[in-house]
């Protein structure tokens, strides 16, 4: 009886590390699929009209799909400029939009407004640090940044506003839709180094992904 219990829980375990063994396969297997699709559609993650920072002398290209009124992507905007505090001289950062929320095309034009005058980094970080007062749920008053953001030195708001309604920035946020569609990509924040998606939020596997790729 024993000896039967012992083959049991014996054939049990083997069942079990298969089973482990197959998923770990499968999910690598699905990684890789992924990676192949995205390979195949990279041109969409950087396109002529996207924003872009940093030196990249290590030809390494870090996109962030962002929605202004995301509060993950607020809480991870730190992160994002530490990352590129420390490795703008080998990377280039690249933002692409998916407004999922009431106010994020609203916002975007905004930031998308701002590149006429430079003043793109100094926007974003306004726009993230008052997203508590412009965007609180059910309650939500984004005309508030016009406000926050005639604070931010040698910003012309009145140009802003001007700029705010260039027809060029609907298309810009249409195209980044659809390409983030086509991609696979709804959530945000999401991130992909040299083409590779970053699998978990956090700021340990952002900066282990980006130095997998500088120091390979």
């Amino acid at each position: 009886l024993m000896q039967n219990k012992k083959l049991v829980l014996g054939t049990l375990f083997g069942l079990i590390a298969i089973f482990v063994a197959l998923t770990f396969f499968y999910k690598k297997d699905e990684a890789k699929k992924d990676e192949l699709a995205v390979l195949s559609k990279g041109d969409l993650l950087v396109r002529e009209h996207s924003i872009k920072f940093g030196e990249n002398k290590k030809n390494i290209t870090v996109v962030e799909f962002l929605d202004p009124e995301c509060e993950s992507c607020a809480l991870f905007h730190p992160i994002v400029r530490k990352l590129y505090k420390e490795y703008h001289e080998d990377i280039q950062l690249v933002v692409k939009y998916i407004p999922n929320h009431t106010n994020s095309k609203f916002v975007i034009k905004l930031l998308e407004a701002s590149r006429e005058q430079n003043k793109y980094e100094e926007v974003l970080n306004v726009i993230f640090e008052k997203q508590p007062l412009w965007a609180q749920h059910n309650n939500e008053k984004p005309e508030l940044l016009w406000q926050y953001l005639a604070e931010i030195q040698g910003l012309n708001i009145n140009k802003l506003k001007e700029d705010f309604n260039n027809p060029k920035i609907d298309k810009i946020i249409e195209i980044d839709a659809k390409d983030a569609k086509e991609l696979g990509v709804k959530g945000t924040p999401s991130f992909f180094v040299n083409e590779k998606r970053l699998s978990t939020l956090s700021e340990k596997d952002l900066f282990n992904l980006v130095e997998s790729e500088i120091y390979k």
